[in-house]
């Protein structure tokens, strides 16, 4: 049976023996100083999240396996789901159990498109600055927000209601209220930057040095 795309969480990244990982959301800016030394600051295109991820020393069965998983991936319209191993979960929930089978949604997004507020959590669910929430928004097609927490620390209300507190990035068009939050394995839709895919080295036994890149994908 074919794959379909994007691969979740579960096919691809969890099965990855990541060593570390670069995960960042870099601005795309061109600058410009006037006569008088002022920056002038233009941005060229929408801020994606990023990733450079290393795996650590493997078997060669090992091996054989992460590199046919990435094969899967080369060529176009080829995504998967990635999240940042480093908070796969809120800070504070590091296993989610406190979130339990609570499925919450955005209540309220802000006229600045950065300070949101969710609903449908635990009482007295509490998230931290860094903690990643991601939702689905958009059609044709489906695209993937990933957001970070920016408040130092957000408790939710009797009800399930949080205060209002502020993300980053800003929230691109298509979000709407009553969008379902994932907060656990929150991911971005992505795919390997072409050409960035280093097999490694390999000996006898082991191979080392495993790489790739990726970026989101808005399609």
């Amino acid at each position: 049976m074919a794959v379909s795309f994007p691969l979740d969480t579960a096919t691809f990244m969890d099965q990855l023996l990541i060593k570390n990982i670069k995960f960042d959301i870099p601005e795309n800016v061109e600058m410009n100083m006037t006569g008088g030394g002022e920056l002038l600051r233009a941005d060229l295109a929408p801020m994606l999240w990023t990733g450079d991820v290393r795996l650590g020393q493997m078997l060669l069965t090992e091996a054989v396996t992460a590199q046919g998983l990435l094969d899967l991936l080369r060529g176009p319209a080829r995504s998967f789901y990635a999240y940042d191993p480093r908070r796969p979960a809120p800070l504070l929930d590091p296993t989610g159990s406190i979130l339990g089978g609570s499925a919450p949604t955005l209540h309220t997004i802000g006229a600045n498109r950065r300070d949101v507020r969710l609903q449908a959590l635990p009482n007295g669910y509490r998230l931290s600055r860094g903690d990643y929430l991601a939702f689905d928004y958009s059609s044709s097609p489906v695209r993937r927000a990933l957001h970070r927490v920016f408040t130092s620390l957000v408790t939710t209300a009797t009800g399930g209601i949080t205060p209002t507190f502020e993300i980053t990035p800003p929230l691109r068009e298509g979000a709407v209220v009553g969008a379902a939050v994932i907060l656990i394995k929150a991911a971005c839709k992505a795919v390997i930057v072409p050409n960035s895919i280093d097999t490694g080295n390999s000996s006898r036994s082991v191979t080392d040095g495993m790489a790739f890149k990726f970026q989101q994908s808005l399609r």
